[in-house]
């Protein structure tokens, strides 16, 4: 079979290897559409956290495909089935996994295309507790933006939104732009989105924000007090994982309001506040890794019932062989980038 491989940072190439063997519980999938994100840029580069990747590696987290076997104790699923995988592979016997946060299995952290093979082979074996069926309507290339889908949803199941409140949404990447579509759900009366693209921000209000704020051009404090009062604002999503923005967003937060972080700073560099700052405004910070079981459940549940906007988000595509013109889409962000897949032939 036909497989991208990264050898180490900045080596990259089209290989043949075997077709997996499958085990018991396993099920084998033909990998039809990868979606990519800026971690994958980070793997290429060498730029990801330690123990969160290894060489050589198959890339592809975010990805869908069809079921071509299944092992002899796998009952639920049929051969022809077209479906979207966890990537997170969990142990579902240890403590965090019994009690639902599967996205942090005491196990140790194990995620198709960072640590096993990914999507961006031909074929992938998985575990079948990983795999969800999709719905007769739903495409391949829908299917593939799934995995950012469920951790925007993960995030807000955690925040318990109220209807009525103050939602901001800070940065403009794919992230972001699902945050919008999620957010609106919960029917808040506000939704700022802050971000730099004027064309990523027209989105955002397609998907439902009340106001956007392109942050190149206005005064982003001044903009969001004239928005939204001395009320403040009860729930904002980070999804850059800057600094900067880290620091905007514990800054802008009302009294006892909520921040989500969800992006990841390439370089650590530590945050500038005294512990006071959340003490005294009660300020609940929650970190976001991946998705747990539930947020997958929810996000399919929202899938089925129409309520996510994906394939408008979908700007480039690439065959396998042109893995470093995907790449280059999104690191350059030629003629726009916002969500960059590859399909295989």
């Amino acid at each position: 079979m036909k497989a991208m491989m990264i050898t180490e940072p900045g080596e990259a190439h089209v290989t043949e290897l075997e077709r997996p063997e499958i085990r018991a519980d396993e099920v084998l999938v033909r990998s039809r559409v990868v979606g990519l994100c800026e971690s994958d840029v980070e793997l290429y580069q060498g730029k990801r956290a330690d123990g969160y990747f290894r060489y050589p590696i198959i890339p592809g987290h975010e990805w869908s495909g069809e079921v071509v076997a299944v092992g002899e104790l796998v009952p639920d699923i049929l051969p022809g089935a077209r479906v979207v995988v966890e990537s997170l592979r969990f142990c579902s016997s240890c403590r965090n996994c019994r009690a639902g946060a599967t996205n942090l299995c005491e196990r140790g952290y194990d995620e198709l295309g960072f640590t096993s093979p990914g999507g961006l082979a031909e074929y992938v074996a998985v575990p079948a507790r990983l795999v969800h069926v999709l719905p007769d309507h739903v495409s391949f290339e829908e299917a593939a933006l799934l995995a950012p889908v469920a951790v925007v949803a993960h995030a807000f199941l955690r925040a318990q939104l109220r209807p009525g409140g103050v939602v901001a949404i800070i940065g403009d990447g794919p992230s972001s732009l699902l945050a919008v579509q999620i957010a609106r759900l919960y029917s808040p009366a506000i939704i700022i989105v802050l971000g730099f693209r004027a064309e990523r921000l027209q989105l955002a209000e397609q998907y439902g924000a009340t106001h956007t704020i392109n942050m190149s051009r206005e005064d982003s404090q001044a903009v969001m007090k004239e928005i939204v009062g001395e009320g403040g604002v009860d729930l904002i999503f980070e999804g850059t994982g800057h600094v900067q923005a880290v620091e905007e967003a514990l800054s802008d937060i009302r009294r006892g309001g909520t921040v989500l972080l969800t992006g990841l700073e390439a370089s650590i560099t530590p945050l500038g506040f005294a512990s006071n700052l959340f003490v005294l405004n009660q300020i609940t910070v929650q970190g976001i890794f991946g998705a747990n079981a539930a947020a997958w459940d929810y996000t399919l549940q929202l899938l089925k019932n129409g309520s996510l906007q994906l394939t408008s988000l979908i700007s480039h595509r690439f065959s396998i062989d042109e893995y470093d013109s995907a790449l280059d889409a999104l690191i350059l962000r030629h003629n726009r980038a916002v969500k960059v897949i590859m399909v295989h032939s």
